[in-house]
């Protein structure tokens, strides 16, 4: 593969929303081929749900610079979590972009989580390897960070996916939309973390908050980014610059 025109930023850096969209695409496809893809799941009422999501990034992807791409699942996790891996990596193996997922399977007549499935893929499926050691974690704004209103986005058409939600993919262009300006990426982003909390629907509209963490142990940039609908957060992102 190789990174088009469409998948990278102002600063011509692949973006977090581009890797998503490849994954989400990828992911179903190998999910239909153990058996429990959308048009499977949907028979007994269930739907995959991405949960949490961990990106690091060792080295900028730019416009045209060629990859190959992969995405491998680790079976559940403590009872809840299906664990997804990924990542994208120079043609000769060098890794450039790793992500670990936390995914959920949904019911959505009961409108519930659930935790055992019959049917779910058995152990001969699974790859053990890991692309980031720890799971993608809860986030949580931490309590000395300030967070202000960045801007306000209605929800569109263009901003839905088939189940007429929010698609996960732009939570990811919303929260880099609310980056300072003075934020550059041409060196690439070192970490991107993002937690899906409540989906936002049609003609909704999104209050995209933003706050910096003061005063890292390290030279690196800290952003929260955080999503709310009616009062309600829809998503958390976190930004390592």
């Amino acid at each position: 593969m190789f990174a088009p025109s469409f998948s990278t930023d102002a600063h011509n850096v692949l973006t977090p929303a581009y890797f998503m969209q490849i994954l989400e695409d990828r992911g179903s496809k190998h999910a239909e081929w153990f058996g429990m893809g959308y048009e499977v799941l949907l028979k007994s009422h269930l739907v995959w749900v991405v949960s949490r999501l961990h990106l690091h990034f060792v080295h900028p992807i730019k416009w045209g610079d060629e990859f190959v791409f992969s995405t491998w699942h680790m079976g559940q996790e403590d009872g809840l979590f299906f664990r997804r891996e990924a990542q994208m990596a120079a043609l000769d193996g060098t890794p450039l972009i790793l992500a670990t997922t936390g995914w959920l399977l949904f019911d959505i007549e009961k409108r519930t989580m659930v935790r055992h499935c019959d049917f779910a893929a058995g152990p001969d499926t699974y790859c053990l390897e890991k692309a980031i050691e720890e799971p993608a974690p809860k986030l949580r704004v931490p309590s000395g960070v300030e967070m202000a209103l960045s801007y306000v986005h209605d929800v569109r058409y263009s901003d839905l996916d088939r189940n007429f939600h929010v698609n996960n993919t732009r939570y990811a262009s919303l929260a880099m939309d609310a980056l300072p300006d003075e934020v550059r990426t041409e060196n690439g982003i070192r970490d991107f973390y993002i937690n899906f909390v409540h989906e936002a629907r049609p003609h909704q509209q999104i209050q995209i908050y933003i706050g910096e963490q003061p005063d890292p142990e390290d030279a690196s940039r800290i952003f929260y980014i955080e999503g709310k609908v009616e009062g309600r957060t829809s998503f958390i992102v976190k930004v390592v610059i």
